[in-house]
Order: structure tokens, then C-alpha cells, then sequence
């Protein structure tokens, strides 16, 4: 009778532990995070943080522009819109936080990098200076926003931009001078 009893207690309890992990109403990620947007590897970590807790499907569209090396990646959830990668080639004497400013109208923001990246709870702007003998004087600025049900995250935006942005020099994307 004491087994019994205990098979019957221990089947309540596994019931209702079962049931309690069920019955939150959460939605779930479904959707795997990526190591690398539009060809640029990224911190993952921090940009599960900036992405929706939850969602069916991640899709990633590129849109190159008409320099070298410029263009849009856009991060969709589900369908929507949640987050916007894009780079351009700028001329020599912008800051990263002049250009969050123009851009997005921010103008409460965090520097890091030596000023080279300016952020935000949401946006991020960074900038790989290329400068030389052998290359193209000029800057690449790399703009990053979060869009709802994207979130908002000031640490995951910094570790993001500045993974990104170190992942991108590596890739070596200045352009040589002609002749």
C-alpha cells in the first residue's frame, strides 16, 4: 500500500510539473539566432538579446548597394522587419556620433571604441577609418537599428556593434587605390 501511495504522489507531482512548464502562455524562439549577417560574422549572444524573444522563422535579405562593399541587411522575424544592418562609404570627417544624431535623431548616446562607435538602447552607428598609402582615404559607417518586436538592449547593442564592426576589418574592406 505504501508503494502505491508513493507511485501515486510522485505521479501528481510529475503531472503537475509537466503541466506548469506547459501552461506558462509564453510564446518560444523557434527560430536559430545567426553567427554571421549579409556575410559579416556577429556576436550571436548579443544579438539573441536584440532580436524578438520569440518567433517561427528568421529570415536575412541583402541588398547590396551601388559602392563596393555597401548595401542593407534586413532581419525578419516572422515576416517582420525587427532589425537593419547597413554600411556605406563615407568621406573623411564624420564622427559615429554626428551620424546617429543626423540619422536617427538620437542624441542621449554612449561612445566606445575611441569614438569610432556611438550607441544607443536600440541603434548603433560605428565607423572603420581607411587610411594609407596603398587605399581609398575614406571611412565605412555601419548603421544598426532595432525595429518592435526587435529589443531594446544598450549592452547586447554595444557587444553587437562592436563584434560586428571588428568582424568587418577583418574582412579587410577598404578599398586599394588605383595606380
Amino acid at each position: 500500500m505504501t508503494s502505491r501511495r508513493f507511485l501515486a504522489v510522485g505521479a501528481v507531482l510529475l503531472f503537475a510539473a509537466a503541466a506548469g512548464g506547459c501552461s506558462s502562455g509564453e510564446p518560444e524562439r523557434e527560430f536559430t539566432v545567426p553567427k554571421a549577417l549579409c556575410g559579416v560574422s556577429v556576436p550571436a549572444d548579443a544579438l539573441a538579446r536584440l532580436l524578438p524573444a520569440a518567433g517561427k522563422q528568421l529570415s536575412v535579405e541583402r541588398t547590396d548597394g551601388s559602392a563596393q562593399g555597401t548595401g542593407l541587411c534586413e532581419v525578419s522575424v516572422d515576416g517582420e522587419v525587427v532589425l537593419i544592418v547597413s554600411k556605406e562609404r563615407i568621406t573623411v570627417g564624420r564622427s559615429a556620433q554626428s551620424i546617429l544624431s543626423q540619422r536617427l535623431h538620437v542624441l542621449d548616446q554612449k561612445s566606445a571604441e575611441g569614438g569610432s562607435v556611438a550607441y544607443v538602447d536600440h541603434a548603433a552607428v560605428s565607423l572603420v577609418k581607411c587610411r594609407g598609402a596603398n587605399v581609398e582615404e575614406e571611412d565605412i559607417s555601419t548603421l544598426i537599428q532595432t525595429l518592435k518586436p526587435g529589443r531594446k538592449d544598450e549592452a547586447a547593442m554595444r557587444e553587437f556593434v562592436s563584434g560586428y564592426t571588428a568582424s568587418l576589418k577583418k574582412q579587410q574592406p577598404c578599398l586599394k587605390k588605383n595606380g
